[in-house]
């Protein structure tokens, strides 16, 4: 009986199987069509929201030796590069060119030879920036370096002066307002974690430079090899002026060029004459008064430089091992001829100082208010006055500076309520005779009557008093003790300088990987 059935339960099953085929490709094309549907609506969502805050916060659009760089950052980096080179710019016109500020950079060529346009130019900037960054905050992280109190407040104030400037602009916040120098999707979150990374990164690298430690030896031996640009040169110079032929009045370049070196060996011939006659700095000073009216006042013809800042015309002079005060020679400028007297040269083995000051200002008098200047009677009597206000105010402080012990401690304490100083605490350190700048350092000069006295052959720490400048009005200055001898203070800095940047020029950095998504970044 089975077997009589079994041919007719074969076709059924035949026919249950086809049903399933019929139905599993029935339900792989619903879902072909749900896919390609979800699709489509995953492409639309991405271009409706490929701008909003959260996709640009997100998604990681370069990264570079692990660490991912999102849309917002990566255009934090670029924008910044971008303000940079046109600010820079600007203030040398014509060193190079620039873009239209109000079209899109994608559109502007830089290069017309390789057909690289500005966005091209400032993103590769940024790409390097960012490289460099990351190898310095991955070199942090792997040295377990950790930023400072100080550091994390510094980023506190930085957000607190943007949100200030959100309110004094009319931003609803201060996310609009780091939108709007940043980019869409910037928030505090986002531009604190940049800040974040961006000082690990400069941070380490400023512990790196301060790392590296010089004996005095070392010092001496590279400021002995350096010292023609770092000693400082006191000498006087005015110049004979010779009257410049004009090229109309002659025929051909031949009579115009005998009539310069004509008036040019004129013009030697008065300065040795002049300089003849000059047998001291005085004399010197005299014959300039005699000279010329421009040169009015004793520093009229002072100069004072290091060897590197010297000019080209008197720097083998001024240089030569052998000169001594009281020797003057005479140069030739496009002008005229100079008149050099050489006063001194300074090694700078001396020891920086340092101060606190309470700062009475004297009211602003002004020569130009009167009609006869600095002679006007009105100008010198306004003047006196505001000198004596000044004066009793400064007496006064000095009162309750003596009541109260005389000390650092009792200076500080006055300074909110008398003093005009700005700085904090008043204080001041590596004040030297001439002023040093570097990207690190700034060892400053004071005016001559405050210098006189902190270069006293014996001051010591704890001496005060009241000392009145032209300039300024009185300054109760307070002596904290001497710093760094100068010269070392120079040579350690520009070796700092030197094995720094051979560090930097060592320390590996990563290719940036772009990601797909980085077409979304749109500039």
């Amino acid at each position: 009986m089975s077997g009589m059935f079994e041919p007719k339960q074969d076709k059924a099953n035949r026919k249950i199987e086809r049903t399933k085929k019929e139905e599993t490709a029935k339900k792989k094309s619903r879902m072909r069509a749900i896919i390609i549907i979800s699709v489509l609506i995953v492409f639309s969502a991405a271009a409706i929201t490929i701008n909003s805050g959260f996709i640009r916060r997100s998604a990681a659009v370069v990264t570079i030796d692990g660490v991912n760089f999102t849309t917002v950052e990566f255009e934090y980096f670029f924008n910044n590069e971008y303000m940079e080179y046109v600010n820079f710019m600007s203030q040398f016109q014509g060193m190079g060119a620039v873009p239209d500020t109000g079209r899109s950079l994608s559109n502007q060529i830089y290069d017309h030879n390789t057909g690289e346009t500005w966005a091209d130019f400032i993103m590769s900037m940024a790409l390097n920036r960012m490289s460099g960054l990351t190898a310095l905050y991955n070199a942090a992280q792997a040295s377990g370096f950790e930023l400072t109190a100080e550091h994390k407040e510094s980023i506190d104030e930085d957000l607190v002066m943007i949100e200030i400037q959100a309110m004094i602009n009319g931003f609803p916040n201060t996310n609009s307002l780091l939108q709007q120098m940043f980019g869409t999707g910037m928030n505090v979150r986002s531009y604190r974690k940049i800040m974040e990374f961006v000082t690990t990164a400069n941070a380490y690298s400023e512990h790196i430079r301060e790392s590296f430690t010089y004996s005095s030896a070392d010092l001496a031996e590279y400021y002995a090899e350096f010292k023609d640009d770092l000693d400082v040169f006191t000498y006087r110079q005015f110049t004979i002026y010779f009257d410049y032929p004009e090229s109309d009045d002659f025929d051909d370049v031949d009579e115009f060029e005998a009539a310069l070196d004509e008036a040019m060996e004129n013009s030697r011939i008065q300065a040795a004459e002049i300089a003849a006659e000059i047998t001291g700095e005085d004399d010197f000073i005299q014959a300039a008064y005699d000279y010329s009216d421009f040169y009015s006042d004793p520093d009229s013809t002072l100069r004072l430089a290091q060897g590197n800042r010297l000019d080209i015309n008197t720097s083998d002079w001024l240089l030569d091992p052998a000169r001594v005060n009281g020797d003057i020679t005479i140069a030739d400028s496009e002008q005229g001829s100079i008149i050099i007297f050489f006063v001194s040269r300074d090694d700078n083995n001396y020891r920086t100082v340092g101060m606190r000051q309470i700062l009475i200002l004297r009211e602003s008098i002004y020569p130009d208010d009167f009609p006869l200047g600095e002679d006007d009677p009105g100008y010198i009597a306004a003047f006196n006055a505001a000198d004596d206000e000044a004066k009793q105010r400064a007496e006064q402080v000095l009162s309750l500076f003596t009541v109260a012990g005389s000390t650092e401690d009792a200076l500080i304490a006055l300074m909110p309520d008398h003093s005009d100083d700005n700085t904090e605490g008043g204080f001041y350190s590596d004040i030297s005779k001439f002023p040093y700048q570097s990207s690190y350092i700034a060892a400053m000069k004071v005016v001559e009557e405050i210098e006189d006295w902190l270069f006293y052959e014996n001051r010591q720490i704890g001496d005060s008093e009241l000392v009145r400048t032209e300039d300024f009005g009185y300054h109760l200055l307070y002596f904290t003790g001497p710093g760094d001898v100068f010269f070392e203070l120079m040579a350690k800095d520009r070796m700092r300088t030197r094995d720094h940047t051979e560090w930097l020029e060592n320390l590996e950095t990563a290719q940036p990987i772009r990601r797909a998504a980085f077409i979304l970044v749109h500039i």
